[in-house]
């Protein structure tokens, strides 16, 4: 599965696969997977995070606090270097596609957040309401 990097910083993402990890009636097989994805996406966060701070700390700087910020002068350059690693794909290997428990409930907006995920080809073929 390829993810650009601009779905880590997706707060609406985020949640949902929180919402995900926290539902209870997971087959055992099916929540292995689903751990096993969110630990490589945790990875993938972190790599992510660790590129974006070191683009603060480059074109930031450091005020009576000790809180780095990026300054005006250096917006321009941040903004076009986050705009790129955004940008950037990475992909999570090693996965399979996990069957969407029927019991979690999702909004639309969170099912179409997370169906690269999930095997969805049980509602394709449902003619049920």
């Amino acid at each position: 599965m390829k993810y650009k990097n601009e779905i880590l910083i997706n707060p609406k993402f985020m949640e949902t696969l929180q919402k995900c990890n926290e539902f209870e009636d997971w087959k055992p097989k099916d929540a292995y997977w689903y751990n096993r994805f969110c630990k490589k996406m945790n990875s993938a966060q972190e790599d992510f995070n660790d590129v974006r701070n070191k683009l603060i700390t480059k074109y930031g700087e450091e005020d009576e606090d000790g809180v780095t910020k990026v300054t005006e002068v250096h917006m321009a350059a941040f903004t076009a270097a986050i705009t790129e690693l955004m940008g950037e794909e990475f992909e999570i290997e090693g996965i399979k596609k996990i069957k969407f428990p029927t019991d979690l409930k999702l909004s639309p907006i969170e099912i179409g957040l997370v169906e690269d995920i999930f095997d969805m080809s049980k509602f394709e073929d449902d003619d049920e309401d």
